[in-house]
């Protein structure tokens, strides 16, 4: 089974950056950060305040139970924003069953914000190697 991990999508959130003299004191994407963070929550995941990672964007760390997901949100501009989703679970042996629902979850949290859309999904790495985009987190 594929697995795309890597969403690109638009959003239509304000843009929250805040410059000082032309450099960056916040990147833009802490409030796309927040409301995943909320509607996650909503569904039972234990959700960390976002983390400000400078230039990539923001980072979640997600608990379902002791097992660790996380997110990294980069909004680059209104149309080119990206997500990465990582299974943190276990070095040798992952929850695919899990990161199978979070990734589900991701797919319904998305759908149903209207402020996100063209949401396009790709497989590890396959937004740099031009992979097809796919409209979902997996074959199943």
């Amino acid at each position: 089974m594929t697995m795309r991990p890597e969403i690109q999508f638009s959003s239509a959130f304000p843009d929250d950056s805040i410059e000082d003299e032309g450099d960056f004191v916040q990147w833009p994407g802490r409030n796309v950060a927040e409301a995943l963070k909320a509607a996650l929550e909503e569904r039972g995941y234990l959700v960390s305040e976002p983390v400000d990672a400078q230039h990539v964007g923001w980072e979640l760390d997600i608990w379902r139970g002791r097992k660790r997901l996380w997110l990294q949100i980069s909004i680059l501009e209104p149309e080119l924003n990206y997500l990465m989703a990582k299974n943190m679970t276990f070095f040798l042996w992952p929850d695919v069953k899990l990161f199978r629902t979070f990734l589900a979850d991701l797919r319904d949290i998305l759908e149903a914000d209207r402020r996100f859309s063209q949401i396009r999904w790709f497989p590890k790495g396959g937004i740099d190697a031009s992979a097809e985009p796919a409209s979902g987190p997996s074959d199943d």
